[in-house]
């Protein structure tokens, strides 16, 4: 069977999970949780790179097809002919994505004010409050307060989950041409707009449309939470809504001041580059 791969990126907290189930429901479409795909596929090019092996009878064209082979070798088993592999940090990997699997690569980008997704890390932590999430344990290592700014700060720090993941994406705004790689999906729009959201999303990589049921919604590739300490991650509600907390009622003033307007993709007086 002919494949065509797609790719999806974007941000935590963003809606990524909805909109895989939302599009699984097309049984010509398959996408699953975060694949190691790009990691696979930078680590042999490495190899490669810098393997006294390889080096002392260098074989280009073999060394390419390895790589380029990672990709659908890691989806065999689908027989479907449209696959979305998700990564966060294919934004930022787009000259990989061109070199070893398709010239014009389409990546989905899920995205959500940085406010939002922050409050709804700390509303997911209070709701958990009987284990030590990922971002407490952080704060435990580093001697560091256990409250909800300090999660913020984490979150948002170089090596938090949300700064990794905006500032890959980032980097293909600062190139400018690679912008045209990517389409943003904003998670209010999929909310509240979710058939002409789909319908961008269609049109975007190209296939015919799917009418969507979006009032019967399930996660059928459900993604195993015990790495994140948080239960229900990657739960998926069965109707779309959106049920999340008032940012002011949850993060303190410092907080909002902080984070706000980083939303690159969307303002052009953005604070984040």
């Amino acid at each position: 069977m002919n494949k065509t791969y797609y790719f999806m990126a974007g941000l935590p907290r963003s809606g990524s999970t909805l909109l895989k189930s939302i599009l699984n429901q097309n049984p010509e479409l398959h996408t699953e949780p975060i694949s190691p795909v790009l990691e696979l596929t930078h680590y042999t090019n490495k190899y490669f790179e810098d393997s006294e092996q390889y080096l002392g009878y260098p074989k280009p064209k073999s060394a390419h097809k390895v790589i380029s082979s990672i990709l659908e070798d890691y989806y065999y088993e689908i027989e479907k002919p449209f696959i979305i592999d998700h990564c966060r940090a294919w934004s930022n990997n787009i000259q990989m994505l061109k070199t070893f699997i398709t010239p014009t690569p389409k990546i989905i980008c899920p995205v959500r004010d940085i406010i939002e997704i922050l409050t709804s890390f700390i509303t997911m932590i209070h709701r958990n409050s009987d284990q030590v999430s990922f971002i407490d344990q952080h704060l435990i290592e580093k001697g560091l307060s256990i409250n909800d700014d300090n999660r913020c700060h984490y979150l948002m720090s170089k090596n938090g989950i949300v700064e990794q993941a905006l500032w890959a994406q980032s980097q293909a705004f600062i190139r400018g041409d690679d912008k045209k790689y990517l389409h943003m999906v904003e998670y209010d729009d999929l909310i509240n707009h979710p058939e002409e959201t789909m319908k961008g999303i269609y049109s975007f990589l190209e296939i015919d449309y799917y009418s969507h049921d979006f009032e019967h919604i399930e996660n059928t590739h459900r993604e195993i939470d015990d790495q994140w300490y948080l239960k229900d991650m990657h739960h998926v509600r069965k109707k779309l809504e959106k049920k999340s907390k008032n940012p002011q009622d949850i993060l303190s003033a410092d907080t909002l001041n902080k984070y706000s307007n980083l939303e690159y993709w969307k303002y052009t007086n953005h604070r984040y580059y």
